[in-house]
């Protein structure tokens, strides 16, 4: 199962900015590799979240996913095509077509997100004085930062068409189009030569990953304990090669009061590399039936650009390439207690809406 960070349309979007405001003489194409280890349901598909309700157990699987993704200065021409070519050991392709949609020129809104938000954060066992921070929408119109609205209107416009999809794209990607793919095999490794050739770039993109930059270990994330009314105390492996640790968690349901636990604020990452442990105040999933937990391990991060630059040189840049390397995990919250009402009742129409609420929000 394919699994994006959820940054990744903001993500997009800033780089794309950042090229319109520069001269298209000096606006670089920019690639980006992201290399991910991800564990837990994420992993295992939906079927292995329906078994472990069902009381069957389940367990956690691992899978090794790559996200490719190149934005252009502007518009690509209609006939464009462009391929990432990957060492043997990755044991896919070795061609992946990098493919897009094309894009919507805008015009008309979403509407403006209501309801609230209430956001915890810390590793303590309670709840810190000056908590919740509460974010209301309706209370703050005009007020709510452009990017915090934009993710709150996607969240409700996922799966729905652009409006006016009439423009050439200028990003595109892998494995998103590619209709052969079936995931990474298991032991795959992404250490070797790498390159890019488009038919709308002059120079291709190269470069060389070492062992230093191939997948992650996972994260074996766990909560020791399950009752949503109490503490939750989390742990983890520890991660050679980690940078640091994210974790935050939501509860299932569909009321327009959203509760959000990070483990820090105004910290990237929010966990030093050094840290193993870390615990979610009691009480404040209380409302909830489950929640979901999820973790991110930030690796190692490296940049390749061209054309190659001298000590105090400042050539315009052709290309510029980053490999971002991560591992991600999640946890079901109340999982057993979900799956003891699952058990009595297969059929009961309360799991499906907690599926519903946790999955589709």
């Amino acid at each position: 199962m394919q699994t994006r960070s959820p940054s990744f349309p903001l993500r997009t979007l800033t780089l794309a900015l950042a090229a319109l405001a520069l001269p298209a003489a000096a606006a670089p194409t920019v690639y980006e590799m992201r290399l991910m280890t991800h564990a837990g349901m994420g992993a295992g598909g939906m079927g292995s979240l329906m078994s472990m309700l069902g009381g069957g157990g389940g367990g956690s699987s691992v899978s090794h996913n790559m996200d490719l993704r190149l934005t252009a200065p502007g518009d690509l021409p209609a006939d464009y095509q462009a391929a990432h070519t990957v060492p043997d050991a990755m044991r896919i392709g070795p061609q992946l077509p990098l493919q897009g949609e094309r894009r919507s020129g805008g015009g008309g809104t979403e509407g403006e997100p209501d309801g609230r938000v209430l956001i915890y954060w810390g590793c303590s066992p309670t709840v810190a004085k000056g908590q919740p921070e509460v974010i209301d929408f309706r209370a703050m119109t005009g007020k709510v930062p452009p990017e915090i609205q934009a993710m709150a209107r996607q969240s409700r416009s996922q799966g729905k068409a652009p409006r006016d999809a009439s423009l050439p794209p200028r990003s595109i990607g892998w494995p998103q189009g590619d209709q052969s793919y079936r995931g990474i095999p298991e032991g795959a490794s992404a250490v070797g030569d790498h390159v890019v050739k488009a038919n709308f770039m002059k120079d291709d993109i190269r470069f060389a990953l070492t062992p230093a930059l191939d997948f992650l270990e996972p994260m074996g994330l766990k909560a020791q304990a399950s009752d949503l009314k109490a503490a939750i105390p989390l742990t983890w492996n520890a991660l050679n090669r980690a940078r640091g640790y994210d974790l935050q968690a939501v509860p299932a349901g569909n009321d327009k009061d959203i509760v959000i636990w990070l483990a820090a604020r105004n910290k990237s990452p929010m966990l030093p590399a050094s840290q193993r442990e870390c615990t979610i105040p009691e009480g404040i999933f209380a409302k909830g039936e489950m929640a979901m937990l999820a973790g991110i391990a930030h690796g190692p991060v490296q940049g390749f650009s061209y054309p190659p630059q001298k000590p105090g040189e400042k050539k315009p840049l052709i290309w510029t390439a980053t490999v971002n390397v991560s591992a991600f995990d999640n946890v079901m919250l109340g999982m057993e207690m979900a799956a003891a009402g699952a058990a009595q009742d297969a059929a009961t129409p309360g799991v499906g809406t907690l599926l519903k609420g946790l999955f589709g929000r």
